[in-house]
């Protein structure tokens, strides 16, 4: 492994600055490959995207049955299904009283479907996202799966959190294994808390 022996200084050099002097492009593209791999930066952010994307599928879903039960109930009774407008508040966060006015129920109907545009857009953006991912992954490419401000506040948060990290002295195999560490330690935390 080749990731013990560099530093995270030498490894930002390389990785943002593309500075290669202390440590070659190749040898480089190894160490970012075991820096991915030991600290599970794909897998997790793999999962991440993919329960998001979900979540945003079924609120699109539901939003659009729900603007469109509410069309077809107006449609009838010339009023809004009540019961569903409490469905609505409590999930979407959408108040609205009924006030006897058309007017005023289209212009709510109006928001949530603004409302379902922007979870569209949203969605595409992840799914996009997702797929620059999958395809770096596939590829083996040495695509950025952090940027530089957030590798930097990883850091940050790290050593705020009791880890000692020191750029000059800390090595890539370290730090790989301490985020690891980290997200298993934050999976333990969530999957007691959903019991």
């Amino acid at each position: 492994m080749k990731c013990e022996k560099v530093t995270i200084e030498i490894f930002m050099d390389a990785w943002f600055n593309e500075e290669y002097e202390l440590i070659s492009k190749e040898d480089f593209q190894i160490v970012y490959a075991e820096y991915i791999d030991l600290a599970g930066l794909y897998k997790s952010k793999e999962f991440e995207l993919t329960t998001y994307i979900n979540y945003l599928k079924n609120r699109i879903t539901v939003l659009r049955a729900v603007i469109h039960s509410q069309e077809m109930y107006f449609e009838v009774f010339n009023k809004p299904y009540i019961p569903g407008l409490e469905f609505i508040k409590d999930t979407f966060g959408y108040n609205y009283i009924w006030n006897d006015s058309e007017k005023s129920f289209s212009s709510f109907l109006k928001k949530l479907k603004n409302n379902e545009r922007t979870k569209v857009t949203e969605l595409r953006r992840k799914e996009f996202e997702f797929d620059k991912i999958k395809e770096a992954k596939k590829d083996g490419d040495v695509s950025k799966v952090q940027s530089r401000h957030e590798f930097i506040k990883m850091l940050n948060s790290f050593n705020k959190n009791g880890y000692r990290i020191e750029r000059d002295k800390t090595t890539i195999e370290e730090l790989a294994l301490m985020i690891k560490m980290a997200q298993d330690e934050s999976n333990e935390y969530k999957a007691k808390s959903l019991k």
